[in-house]
């Protein structure tokens, strides 16, 4: 017995894999409705290495507590404009080869970003108050002092 052709399933076409079903664009709008609806967590932010080369962009990498969560890291960047924080990310290459960065930690709200941002901005700060401080601050000797002759 031959089997007819096109029969049983057939795999779905590139335009009907990629269109939405309404059940899915109801579920992401629900999502991002009570995402908006959530209070931001409590946010801890440590500076974990200040980097002094003025000649490179990279200032520093921090970690912070989101709540529960752990994230570590953050990247601190200074330009001309000022300080800015880059999300953690992880290589990948296209199809290109062309190697592109995806954030594997990002805030979903516009509060989010920018509650994490300002913590990690102004523990920033502070590390380099504390850095400037102890670079002024004067050495002393641990060792016994001695007279020098008059």
């Amino acid at each position: 017995m031959a089997s007819k052709k096109g029969s049983g399933n057939a795999a779905p076409t590139q335009n009907e894999q990629k269109k939405p079903t309404d059940q899915a664009e109801k579920k992401n709008e629900a999502v991002q409705n009570e995402t908006e609806q959530q209070p931001i967590p409590n946010i801890t932010v440590k500076i974990d290495k200040l980097f002094d080369d003025d000649t490179k962009k990279l200032k520093a990498f921090a970690s912070a507590n989101v709540g529960p969560f752990a994230v570590h890291g953050i990247r601190i960047f200074e330009n001309d404009k000022g300080a800015f924080v880059s999300m953690p990310t992880i290589p990948r290459k296209d199809s290109q080869g062309n190697t592109q960065y995806d954030e594997v930690f990002h805030p979903v709200t516009k509060e989010a970003r920018e509650a994490l941002v300002k913590n990690v901005i102004d523990e920033y700060n502070h590390a380099l108050e504390q850095a400037q401080t102890a670079s002024q601050a004067p050495v002393q000797s641990g060792g016994s002092q001695t007279m020098t002759q008059m």
